[in-house]
């Protein structure tokens, strides 16, 4: 079945996704099994799920459980979950069973919801038709990637998503976990966009941090990956009524481009870089043009239509050599990784759901 979220761009003779293809806005209007968890009729995909809602409820029983969790802040504590799933303190233990379990059932049921497409969830979904709900019914195989999905967190939520599938009669998707995803979105940039021979400055520019990597591609695979220290993002809260946008996407703007000059003048002498710079960035773009209302990144529009081409110029003159950026969508970064497996859709789990299908033909 063709997939009906890739949009096609002529004049690049590549395709991108849109919008369209979030889950994060979907509506879970009729829950696909009853019994489980019922309050989450109504609410849409990102109140179900999220890193925000699991730290919270981490919040909530360590209370219940009398477990101290003062010393660590709140992005340390899924880590810190995961751990428990194996460790020794009971409560703890006891603790992190239960989170789990709940929100692997709470992605048990959204994949339900996906691959059952009951009426009222298609209701409440405007901007997907039949065709959008049939390409998730028809659909072989579901990969999570990102620090939710990995090791027994991970483990755990594939075993809860399975007994959901088993107690609704389903056949599940077949349900693939990737353990080391930190750069899963770089490594799947650098080896389908690098050119043979190379040696390229590849970025992931996130809501949380901005990674950055220096990667080798021999002749079709990666011979060397080099992981500099991440530095931590800036900027990128969405604009709220009263800010002035353009300041704020100024300000985010120079932050870029000092990032990535300093990085770039830095390892130049070092690994003798292309001038060519491949961003993974967590905002939908085609060629270039990012999306104006999605994401921390989308005031980056109020520079101007083509941010690619805006950051290059930028680049060009402070490195006094012409330097092209390529933008790449995140969640497509992510999937270009796994563009071997056919009929996948790649979630990674974080801040919000991010979406890629490995079947996209991008250039």
């Amino acid at each position: 079945m063709k997939n009906p979220f890739l949009s096609y761009l002529a004049e690049e003779k590549t395709e991108y996704l849109t919008d369209t293809v979030s889950l994060n806005k979907a509506v879970m209007a009729k829950l696909p099994l009853y019994g489980i968890d019922d309050s989450l009729e109504g609410k849409t995909f990102r109140q179900i799920f999220s890193t925000k809602l699991i730290v919270d409820e981490i919040k909530d029983l360590a209370k219940i459980y009398s477990v101290d969790i003062s010393g660590y802040d709140d992005y340390l504590l899924p880590k810190l979950l995961d751990k428990a799933l194996i460790g020794e303190d009971i409560k703890f233990n006891q603790l992190a069973n239960k989170v789990a379990d709940k929100f692997g059932d709470r992605l048990g049921l959204l994949l339900l919801a996906l691959k059952l497409g009951e009426k009222e969830n298609r209701d409440a979904r405007a901007d997907w038709s039949d065709e959008h709900w049939e390409y998730w019914a028809t659909l072989d195989t579901v990969i999570f990637v990102g620090g939710l999905a990995s090791s027994m967190l991970g483990r755990k939520f594939k075993e809860r998503i399975h007994h959901i599938f088993d107690i609704a009669g389903i056949k599940p998707y077949n349900i693939m976990l990737f353990d080391n995803g930190t750069f899963v979105g770089v490594m799947g940039c650098a080896m389908r966009l690098m050119e043979d021979n190379s040696t390229s400055l590849v970025f992931d520019f996130g809501h949380t941090n901005l990674k950055r990597c220096i990667v080798t591609k021999g002749i079709s695979q990666i011979t060397e990956f080099t992981a500099l220290e991440s530095v931590k993002s800036m900027y990128v809260e969405r604009i709220t009524d009263g800010q002035d946008a353009w300041e704020e996407a100024l300000n985010l703007h120079k932050y870029l481009v000092k990032t990535i000059v300093d990085t770039y003048k830095r390892q130049l002498g070092r690994f003798g870089l292309s001038d060519t710079i491949i961003i993974s960035i967590a905002n939908y773009n085609a060629a270039g043009r990012l999306n104006a209302v999605r994401g921390g990144y989308a005031k980056l529009t109020e520079l101007g239509n083509d941010y690619a081409k805006i950051l290059s110029e930028d680049l060009s003159s402070a490195c006094h050599k012409r330097i092209k950026v390529r933008l790449v969508h995140d969640g497509t970064a992510n999937a270009l990784y796994f563009s071997e497996i056919e009929n996948s859709a790649c979630i990674s789990l974080g801040t919000a759901f991010g979406v890629g299908f490995t079947d996209i033909k991008i250039k």
